[in-house]
């Protein structure tokens, strides 16, 4: 399996967690979302048409945190290009996200998790946004592994594509001519919807099994990224980016 085909799982796999981190936001720290900024604004909107005081603090502070992680990861990616958009500095932010993510869930799992609940939430959002930030600069066929709403609108094309060419080519024929980046979307909104499923149901059983999950997803693929040197550039297209 070349390098390309696994930086496309991994990106799938990155859906999966940010789906996982909503539920685990919206369930467990007050009806938040962390990761899905249109579904936080929306409840945003509503918590100050109702007056809802604490609502709104808790959906403002997850925005001001996704827009800090989009800026942090912003600075330190830069304007480095690779061939294949997965840059050395590109891993050094999943690195950042992972330990987030480890310290949230450590704080999740302890006694003083309610005190800490408005820290918590701060700090999803920012694992979040950059997450965003990072998969943008990555650009697989055009996925957000935060934002559910681009990728379905993906696959409507994709679909609607498909259907105006069936007068003049068979089912088989089309579906063997789909690109790879068609079938990496659809299955971008598919795992989503997976992580969001798989997160309720752990969250309802056994939830300190469901705060694990997103860091050993982006850990594992942090850790497989440097092993394998995704994105390495060489020393000199360094030397002039610095």
């Amino acid at each position: 399996m070349n390098q390309n085909t696994l930086q496309k799982y991994a990106m799938l796999l990155l859906c999966m967690s940010a789906g996982m981190v909503d539920v685990i936001g919206y369930l467990g720290l007050g009806h938040v979302l962390t990761a899905n900024m249109t579904g936080n604004i929306v409840l945003l909107g509503i918590a100050i048409a109702r007056a809802q005081e604490f609502v709104v603090l808790r959906a403002l502070l997850a925005l001001i945190g996704f827009i800090a992680g989009n800026a942090i990861a912003a600075y330190m990616i830069g304007h480095l290009q690779t061939k294949n958009g997965w840059s050395s500095r590109v891993t050094a932010v999943f690195t950042v996200e992972s330990i987030l993510l480890l310290f949230f869930s450590i704080a999740m799992i302890s006694p003083y998790s309610e005190q800490l609940s408005y820290l918590l939430i701060a700090m999803l959002a920012v694992a979040m946004g950059m997450q965003t930030t990072a998969a943008r600069r990555i650009g697989i066929a055009g996925i957000s592994t935060t934002v559910l709403t681009n990728n379905l609108a993906a696959v409507v094309e994709d679909a609607v594509s498909i259907l105006q060419r069936l007068r003049h080519a068979n089912i088989r024929s089309l579906v063997k001519a789909l690109s790879a980046d068609a079938y990496l979307r659809a299955g971008a909104v598919v795992i989503y919807l997976g992580g969001v499923v798989l997160a309720a149901l752990l969250f309802h059983h056994v939830p300190m099994m469901a705060v694990w999950i997103p860091v050993l997803i982006v850990g594992g693929i942090t850790l497989f990224a440097r092993l394998y040197s995704w994105g390495a550039v060489k020393k000199a297209t360094d030397d002039t980016e610095s």
